[in-house]
């Protein structure tokens, strides 16, 4: 966790909970940071900190019900704190709940309309929500405002791709790649792009870049050849259960993207459909899973 910077308090006890909190992580942090704002020795600002630190550490365990409450009390404290209601959007995007974190970027746009990170989490909430053109818009403007941010170019070209602008998902995905050419996803929706523009792979290129002893890599072995459908499946086990989740439900979608380049259409729409049932709707295979079902369904 980021250090911040610490304000006026007495007591050895109290001091090594607000060191605690504000540098520790885990559990270990929540417990500093719950003992602190027990304490009467932390007020007003202080206190400030002291939700924010813990909602985040309750963000990161992805414990979004906990994380919102601290978020609220950081808002109730200090109602132009625009990173908490930022934070706040992401843990109702992570829950499922895209109206609540929209309004929460309005918000943090309307504090700061040069914060770049709101816009491009008020498009991936847009398009959760099916709404490409408002997702694009705000693509659009996170990169104007931070034209190195690869994940917003990455978002845009994926937005383009079922938007139905080929040419310029590749343009956005190629400079998405160029900006960080160790970005796996990047890599695997290029290649989507390239094929279906009738170009050729760049992914026996960009392995050189990437880390292959890592989630994604099983899903690029799988694109080159070198793995099968079910043996992605089984090296999408994890101990952690959303981990395995998020991993099979990106395995069923680019599983069902590769059968679609082989021309295997009900395959694909069997693993498609996998994906749009199985997947939280915050993941950008669950909404490109809906898309190819629809233009599935509309194709001769």
């Amino acid at each position: 966790m980021t250090t911040v910077v610490m304000f006026g308090f007495g007591g050895a006890a109290a001091a090594d909970d607000w060191e605690t909190c504000a540098k520790a992580w885990g559990d270990t942090a929540i417990a500093a940071c719950t003992r602190a704002i027990g304490s009467p020795r932390f007020k007003d600002r202080d206190l400030v900190r002291l939700y924010y630190n813990r909602g985040i550490e309750y963000d990161e365990k992805r414990d979004y019900d906990h994380a919102i409450a601290d978020y609220n009390e950081v808002i109730h404290l200090d109602p132009i704190y625009a990173k908490a209601y930022c934070d706040r959007g992401n843990a109702w995007r992570n829950k499922g709940d895209l109206d609540r974190a929209i309004a929460d970027y309005n918000e943090v746009i309307r504090l700061d309309p040069k914060d770049a990170k709101a816009y491009n989490s008020r498009g991936i909430a847009s398009r959760a929500k099916g709404d490409l053109d408002s997702a694009i818009a705000d693509y659009n403007e996170a990169i104007r405002l931070d034209p190195k941010d690869a994940g917003s170019y990455k978002n845009r070209g994926v937005a383009n791709l079922y938007a139905g602008s080929l040419s310029r998902a590749l343009a956005d995905l190629n400079q998405a790649s160029e900006l960080k050419p160790k970005d796996a996803y990047t890599a695997l929706w290029l290649d989507v792009v390239n094929k279906r523009s009738n170009l050729p792979s760049r992914l026996p290129q960009a392995i050189a870049q990437l880390d292959m002893t890592r989630w994604p890599a099983p899903v690029i072995r799988l694109f080159l050849g070198q793995m099968t459908p079910d043996a992605v499946l089984a090296a999408a086990d994890d101990p952690n259960g959303m981990i395995k989740q998020r991993r099979v439900c990106e395995a069923s979608f680019f599983s069902g993207e590769l059968r679609l380049m082989q021309g295997t259409k009900e395959n694909a729409a069997h693993l498609f459909r996998l994906a749009a049932t199985d997947c939280p709707k915050t993941l950008i295979v669950w909404s490109a899973a809906n898309a190819e079902l629809k233009a599935l369904s509309s194709s001769p």
